[in-house]
């Protein structure tokens, strides 16, 4: 079996590729010193090119079209064989790298820049675009890298699902942690005590040559080269002018509860998923007065081929939450009862939709036959009743895992929010977009939401709801070092107990040795006074970079 992967690299909006594995074996021809060294190579060659040049032939704005109109533009370029071969090259590719000059400096700007890039246009008369936004190729999976060392992944929908790029995101997120783990480990256990998410054997290409001394397979990174006509060139200004309006009509906002999470809503005998659905709802409710349509997909995989079926999560019982959430006569306890009846019917929804008992695919598939058919499309499709179920105001779904920070969407309607939420076990993320409509606002509302829930569990059980004990709320007594006594052999002679409730708590009276070691000083960590010398941190090793880009050589200097 023949295997290649060709990596494709995307920086400063121009295409770059390099092999990574052996055709024949599929074994990895570069290992991670290699890789460091193509891709600075790839950013110092990139650098090179005129940003106004680079932005007037960003030939990945194009994938933002509308997929009619990218399709009529790709088969002008294909017209000529140079760039029909450099665009099925960058289709065999499994992924795009992105190699993003973005620097966060929010996690509303992260979330917005992975989500659609950025809008940056220089002081210039004639205002060519510098945003990350051009550094995209939109039919792809695209891994995206960014200055400060953040990562995220944008992928097409209709291709995958969420729960399919997480897999993805997950064993990349865990095999780095392994090989971490292996590195500080192997002296001790020896390689192989650690095992791996993903087995492979990496043999250079630098390590295998022939009789001059040239590596049998050339790993070398080379740019992609287009011939652009002045009718692609129009539609690369147009698509990317186009893409910036859209962007400009993006509104992100990021809501990370750092206190409020999967241990508190289990202990409260709720469903996490089903819990998180309500708060949504509402804060919608609470800003708007009304309920609205909200969907969630619910994977399918247990099927072969199944990918996910749809939750309509606006049921009655959520109206009459929603209801007497807002209603001051309401007691605590029928807030909390309508809370449980809420989510326990929107558990049940959710078990039927993962058997494949929903209705959204049925009926779309029906409708779809009947089409292809040349059928008279039912009524039903017509009517109100299924305008009403298809403009999705609140489209939500829960994806994550500790591999991810964040994980968002734009809306489905013009008038809508997207939701992506993380239950984590101390704390909920939710990013949210919409087009031109209050997302801060909603953001403060939810935040509010599920600060009332909690004061509604504490009310209602008539105790104080925690989700988990914190180190930083327990009193400390002092500890004194045990650098001198490191087997603990005077543990007999020293009082290292718990202190009572009714002794004091904290250093003030309990006078500590400060040339002994350790004392409590209201923070998390404890102070350390050391009197062995302090320990120097090594520079960083220069990078020698010995590769040729385009026939040209790179220079130590240039490495630097």
């Amino acid at each position: 079996m023949l295997l290649v992967l060709t990596v494709v690299v995307l920086c400063q909006k121009q295409f770059y590729y390099f092999p990574a594995l052996w055709p024949e074996s599929g074994h990895v021809a570069v290992d991670e010193a290699d890789i460091l060294d193509i891709l600075t190579a790839i950013r110092l060659h990139a650098a090179k090119t005129d940003p106004e040049e680079a932005s007037k032939t960003a030939l990945g704005v194009l994938t933002s079209l509308p997929r009619s109109e990218w399709s009529t533009v790709r088969d002008e370029l294909c017209l000529d064989p140079v760039n029909c071969a450099a665009l099925h090259l960058i289709d065999s590719a499994l992924f795009v790298l992105v190699l993003d000059d973005f620097t966060s400096s929010s996690d509303h700007a992260l979330a917005g820049n992975m989500l659609h890039g950025t809008n940056v246009l220089p002081d210039t008369i004639d205002g060519y675009q510098e945003g990350s936004c051009l550094n995209r190729w939109y039919d792809k999976l695209q891994l995206i890298v960014c200055k400060d060392g953040s990562a995220g992944v944008n992928f097409e929908h209709s291709v995958i699902d969420g729960h399919t790029a997480l897999r993805f995101v997950s064993d990349v997120f865990a095999e780095t942690v392994v090989i971490f783990a292996e590195s500080i480990t192997a002296l001790i256990y020896g390689k192989g005590r650690v095992p791996h998410v993903v087995e492979a054997q990496v043999e250079r290409a630098a390590n295998t040559t022939d009789v001059h001394g040239r590596p049998l397979l050339d790993v070398f990174p080379k740019k992609l080269l287009f011939n652009l006509s002045t009718f692609a060139l129009e539609r690369i200004h147009y698509a990317e002018t186009a893409l910036c309006d859209q962007i400009w009509s993006c509104d992100t906002h990021v809501l990370e509860s750092q206190t409020y999470g999967k241990s508190l809503i289990v202990a409260n005998k709720l469903s996490p998923d089903s819990f998180v659905q309500m708060s949504i709802h509402l804060a919608y409710y609470e800003m708007y007065g009304r309920l609205v349509c909200g969907y969630e997909p619910v994977l399918t995989k247990s099927y072969f081929h199944g990918r996910t079926e749809a939750v309509r999560s606006a049921t009655p019982q959520v109206k009459k939450l929603c209801e007497l959430w807002t209603d001051k006569a309401a007691s605590p306890a029928q807030r909390l009862e309508a809370l449980r009846e809420a989510t326990q019917e929107h558990s049940r929804l959710v078990k039927e939709a993962a058997q494949g008992k929903g209705v959204d695919r049925h009926l779309f598939a029906l409708r779809s036959l009947a089409a292809r058919q040349n059928l008279p499309i039912p009524e039903f499709f017509h009517s109100e009743a299924w305008r009403l179920l298809n403009h999705t105001i609140l489209s939500t779904s829960n994806c994550g895992n500790p591999a991810l920070k964040l994980f968002g969407f734009g809306p489905v309607v013009h008038d809508g929010f997207g939701i992506g939420y993380i239950i984590k076990d101390n704390g909920i993320s939710y990013s949210i977009n919409s087009k031109h409509r209050q997302t801060a606002r909603y953001v403060r509302t939810l935040e509010g939401v599920l600060h009332k829930l909690r004061l509604l569990f504490n009310t209602a059980t008539g105790m104080q709801v925690s989700q988990r004990s914190s180190l930083r709320e327990l009193k400390r007594r002092p500890f004194v070092s045990t650098y001198d006594d490191i087997y603990g052999e005077s543990a007999g002679k020293k009082d290292f107990s718990m202190p009572r409730e009714s002794e004091p708590s904290i250093a003030e009276d309990h006078p500590v040795d400060h040339h002994r070691g350790h004392q409590a000083d209201g923070s998390f960590f404890s102070t350390v006074n050391e009197r062995t010398s302090s320990v120097r941190l090594l520079d960083l090793p220069k990078i020698h970079i010995n590769l040729k880009l385009d026939g040209e050589e790179l220079t130590d200097e240039d490495a630097t």
